[in-house]
Order: C-alpha cells, then structure tokens, then sequence
C-alpha cells in the first residue's frame, strides 16, 4: 500500500490541489459577496449561498488534501511540524508559513459558520469578515510559494480573480455606504407663518 501511495504523481498533485483550493475559495467569495447585492433576492439568493457554502468547503477540503499529499510527496517532502506548525518551514518559511495560516482561517470560518445559530451575529459578522484577509493570504501563499507562479496561465488567473475580488468588495461597500446614507431621512425646515 505505502509503495502504491509512493508512486503518485505527488508533486503535480498537490500544485494542482493548491490552484483548485485557491480557485474554490475565490469562487466561495465572490459568491458570498453577490449574495449581499440587492439584486440577489429569493431562490437566487438561496442559490448563491448554497454554492457559496459548497465552493468553500470544497476548497477548504481541497486544502487540506494539497497539505496532506505536501508531507508525502517525495520530490519536496515537508514534515507535518512544517505543515501544522505556521512559518516553521525549512525552505520559504513566511510565505509557507501563509498557508498554514489561511488553511486555520478557513477551518475557522467553516466552523463558525456551522456554529452559526448559537453565536452572537456581530461576534459571527466579525469572524465571517476575516475571509477577506484569508483570502488575500491565500493568494500571496500561492504566488510567493507556488512553483507555477511564472506561468502566464497562473498570473493571469492571480490578477483576474484579484481585480474581480475587489470590484465585488468594491461594489459591495458602495451599496452598503449608498444604503446607509439614503436610509437617513432627511429633515426639511418646516414654515412659519
């Protein structure tokens, strides 16, 4: 069985688990932040959070395979210390370092989302809110410490999901200030006389 699991293409395996979990958790993103637009209403909306739950543990899933095959590969074997432990790394210790990291914030993020009903929802909105610094993370482990990062395809995939990440945060904060600032009524001076 060892010999079998031994004679995996191990190295290609875990850079394509690591752009697949990359992909899953932008793709979770993007679809949480549209679930916020206002167009996003009814079985749309039910549609875009079940998606959005699906994409994110898929790619939390799929990260936690990239680290597992990580320790067993033996092209650039890490020990499970390197993996577990952040920024303990032989070789690129920070940017490996960054992917332990954001594989603990998406944990975290899974389990409080199924912890949902029994936590505060400011103390949830504040937990669910570090998805964008995970995210951010996430693409820096991946562009620091990928080994495909100069390949035009993965450099192209870096900044396309990047600049779409930020025109949906964008968006998003727009409505929320434009909502904010059109919910206050405004006081007209009543007349006199």
């Amino acid at each position: 069985m060892i010999q079998w699991v031994l004679s995996w293409p191990t190295w290609p395996m875990t850079r394509i688990f690591g752009i697949l979990a990359y992909l899953l958790l932008f793709g979770g993103m993007a679809l949480g932040m549209l679930y916020g637009y206002p167009f996003a209403k009814g079985p749309l909306k039910a549609k875009l959070y079940r998606w959005h739950t699906r994409l994110t543990g898929g790619g939390v899933i799929i990260s936690l395979l990239h680290a597992v095959i990580l320790m067993i590969d033996t092209y650039s074997p890490f020990t499970a210390v390197e993996i577990l432990v952040p920024f303990m790394a032989r070789s690129h210790p920070f940017w490996y370092g960054l992917g332990t990291l954001a594989l603990y914030g998406m944990l975290a993020l899974m389990l409080s989302s199924d912890m949902r009903p029994k936590l505060k929802r400011p103390l949830w909105i504040a937990i669910h809110m570090l998805s964008y610094p995970i995210y951010l993370i996430a693409m820096l482990h991946g562009i620091k410490a990928g080994t495909d990062t100069s390949h035009p395809l993965v450099q192209a995939m870096y900044i396309g999901t990047f600049i779409i990440t930020l025109g949906l945060f964008g968006g998003r904060m727009f409505l929320r200030s434009s909502s904010a600032a059109g919910g206050i009524p405004k006081r007209t001076p009543r007349r006199t006389g």
